[in-house]
């Protein structure tokens, strides 16, 4: 019996220095990793956040937008000023939340651009490099709620960039042709071809392939959750021109670009009758000379902004009246969008002369459309709605000499934005011709109320109306050992044993 007891006092003794062991405050670690992430905004990627989790035994509170100054600066990579400093600054915390062991700090998004604008006239990304300083403690508890020492730590980050939207696409590099980025819609038979501004083409043959997806929302956009709704799931094809969609003629790329994308629908069973296709500024006269071209390809096209006035200034040959009459003989039904000025390329000489030369003889509709943030337009179109205009308003318009040295009105267009995150719009002013940020918003509407996607989408619909919900695989994570969970299995483990002492005890007693 007094051995017994012994051995029950030896196991309760050990238990209790045991647990005192494990109740000892830990000491932190002194180094973590911060995370990059990116959303791209009408005006191009940017980093809009940055996430650092201090390891699932912990959670961390008391963090707010002063604990921490992040330090952002983007090198130019490429081009006369290789190696200078597009900015170099402290990046604006608009929010932080702290859930858990992570905490998330969120940038103005009018800033932190992940792309530089050479002086060449290209978008190519940048060399990015992030220094996290932390200015004050951080709290730290255990999961069991045990305090722990409090955070004063070192970071690192590698400057690496996570962004949802742009790893649902893969880079297609064509040997002797035309580099694009792909999205793969699941199970569709329908294509979106996107044609790039000029901004966004390759230089001295670099073949990076990312200044089309990055510089707007141009490629991205199409690949929505909105979008795909819309088209009821859609293929997306953004190419990247290897200089300039001026050289459309002079480079044979109407010739590549056609090959490769009738090679897309053969690979994916693209249905000939569902293809459409979108471009900007230099993109819009690349869709332009494409619907030329290959008049029927398309099924619909909207088009901003088409820069058909610049292009013989620019290595290319503005379409004759005769060429864009003939587009009136295609299937393809067309909806032009640009502002009512346009500081690049000419509203009068670009959107508006195409939709004249369009609509020759036939009769129009005209619906003006207010908006509280977004200026206000006009669309104009043809009774049987094959062909579009939508006029934006410009505003803070001055007197300007454009491309030809001709001095005109040029102004600028408004838009809805959430820059700085916390979930209200208010009017951000951009060039007069970024006009192609309406479209990729879903913006422009006719006079039934029909937004230019949703028209486009009724010229690739299936014979028989399906659902466009898709379903979504649900993935559980699978479970992770952390400290935590060693921790209670040992005191789960120290409970059964002192019960076991405890039974054996007593059932010796009854023996006795």
């Amino acid at each position: 019996m007094k051995r017994l007891k012994k051995l029950f006092a030896l196991v309760v003794s050990t238990a209790i220095a045991l647990t005192t062991f494990l109740s000892v405050p830990v000491k932190a670690d002194n180094s973590y990793k911060a995370q990059l992430y990116a959303r791209i905004t009408d005006a191009g990627q940017v980093v809009n956040k940055m996430v650092i989790d201090f390891g699932s035994d912990k959670r961390v509170s008391g963090v707010d937008k002063d604990t921490f100054t992040v330090h952002a600066k983007s090198i130019v990579q490429i081009g006369e000023k290789k190696g200078n400093a597009y900015y170099d600054l402290d990046r604006k915390i608009v929010k932080v939340e702290t859930k858990g062991s992570q905490v998330t700090v969120y940038f103005d998004e009018s800033e932190g651009a992940t792309l530089t604008w050479l002086s060449e006239g290209r978008n190519y990304p940048a060399k990015l490099e992030y220094t996290i300083t932390q200015n004050k403690p951080i709290k730290a508890t255990a999961v069991d709620g045990r305090d722990l020492a409090d955070i004063n730590a070192t970071y690192t980050c590698d400057n690496s960039v996570k962004d949802a939207e742009t790893e649902k696409f893969k880079s297609v590099k064509v040997k002797d042709g035309i580099n694009y980025q792909f999205y793969e819609a699941k199970d569709s038979d329908k294509l979106i071809v996107w044609f790039h501004g000029n901004g966004e083409g390759d230089l001295n043959g670099t073949g990076n392939n990312v200044a089309q997806m990055l510089a707007n929302r141009g490629t991205v956009a199409w690949a929505s959750d909105e979008a795909q709704e819309i088209f009821g799931g859609a293929n997306v094809m953004a190419f990247q021109a290897p200089e300039t969609w001026y050289y459309a003629q002079s480079d044979k790329l109407l010739e590549k670009a056609y090959n490769e994308i009738k090679d897309v629908m053969k690979a994916y069973n693209i249905d000939p009758e569902k293809v459409v296709v979108s471009g900007c500024s230099a993109g819009g006269y690349m869709t332009t000379r494409m619907l030329i071209a290959y008049p029927n390809l398309f099924q619909a096209a909207m088009i901003n902004c088409p820069a058909l006035d610049v292009a013989r200034l620019r290595g290319g040959e503005t379409p004759t009246d005769k060429e864009l009459a003939g587009i009136r003989d295609s299937k393809t039904a067309i909806w032009l969008v640009q502002g009512e000025t346009d500081g690049s390329v000419e509203s009068e000489a670009c959107s508006q002369r195409m939709f004249k030369i369009l609509t020759e003889g036939q009769k129009l509709t005209t619906t003006k459309v207010a908006q509280k943030l977004n200026s206000d337009f006009t669309t104009q179109e043809t009774t049987d709605g094959k062909y579009k205009l939508s006029l934006y308003k410009t505003v803070d318009q001055e007197n300007k000499a454009d491309s030809f040295g001709v001095e005109r009105p040029v102004g600028k267009l408004e838009f809805a934005e959430d820059y700085d995150q916390d979930g209200v719009e208010t009017v951000v002013k951009y060039s007069d011709h970024w006009s192609w940020i309406y479209t990729l918003n879903n913006n422009p509407k006719d006079a039934k109320g029909q937004h230019i996607m949703n028209w486009a989408a009724t010229y690739v619909q299936d014979k028989k109306a399906e659902s466009n919900q898709k379903p979504t695989d649900n993935v559980k994570p699978g479970k992770v050992e952390t400290s935590d969970n060693n921790s209670i299995a040992m005191y789960g483990l120290l409970l059964v044993v002192a019960m076991g002492g405890f039974v054996a005890v007593k059932r010796k007693s009854k023996e006795n």
